[in-house]
């Protein structure tokens, strides 16, 4: 595992959004079977964030998180990090092993950034959680804890999505309260589409970020939280939004 990227000046003021990508992905030994599609579609995603720093240059500021997790650690890969600088996943950096402490994964990763995003009111946050099991390990915290933690998030703006394979996928993510969301089939092909249709849907959530913020450059904060949560509603509708 490489080492975390530093941390940007969390003090740094300006009028662009700041969109926070979060990916927390599981490493648990089940995921060795979809290793390679794995690795190959968080690429995808992360080509995604990077190219949108330089398409929304005028208007937002972007920064990539990844936390991979099992029950031996849960790992910050980088957090918060400048796209331009986050290196791609290898099968090096990238080794499923143990069991899927998700709770915990969710909730330090969720606590630990709201913390900091809590005096910056100009932001946007994408969170995607991607697993091929079950809880099984965690013990800081609950079902019940992250469902919370989830819907406080969710009111203030925040998107969530759930890409998961091999067990009740829908079942889980309700429990979570999340209502974006994909199952796919444990395959290569499979793999690889569901993260490009993740990609797309960032894509979509740049550009209309982007073009708010062009059309209503005065908006208030009561405005943009209002905007952000309905299209976090629609995170991966591509009929309803325009298959861009």
């Amino acid at each position: 595992m490489f080492n975390p990227l530093i941390l940007r000046d969390m003090t740094t003021t300006n009028d662009k959004t700041k969109v926070y990508n979060v990916i927390i992905m599981d490493r648990s030994g089940s995921m060795w079977d979809i290793q390679k599609p794995a690795i190959m579609g968080f690429n995808e995603v992360l080509g995604g964030v990077k190219a949108a720093k330089e398409k929304y240059a005028e208007t937002q500021e972007q920064f990539i998180t990844l936390v991979l997790f099992d029950s031996t650690a849960i790992n910050k890969v980088y957090w918060n990090a400048d796209p331009s600088m986050a290196e791609h996943l290898t099968e090096k950096t990238y080794v499923p092993g143990a069991a899927t402490p998700l709770y915990d994964a969710m909730g330090r990763t969720l606590t630990k950034l709201e913390k900091e995003l809590k005096n910056d009111k100009n932001h946007s946050v994408v969170v995607t959680v991607i697993t091929d099991g079950y809880e099984n390990d965690s013990s800081e915290y609950s079902l019940s804890a992250i469902k919370a933690l989830v819907e406080h998030l969710k009111d203030e703006g925040w998107s969530f999505a759930y890409m998961g394979t091999d067990h009740d996928v829908h079942g889980v993510a309700v429990n979570l309260s999340i209502t974006n969301v994909i199952q796919f089939e444990k395959t290569e092909e499979a793999t690889i589409r569901t993260f490009e249709k993740e990609r797309r849907a960032r894509d979509r959530w740049y550009e209309e970020e982007s073009c708010f913020d062009m059309g209503c450059p005065s908006a208030s904060y009561e405005e943009k939280l209002r905007f952000r949560k309905e299209k976090a509603a629609h995170y991966y509708d591509e009929e309803s939004r325009g298959n861009r």
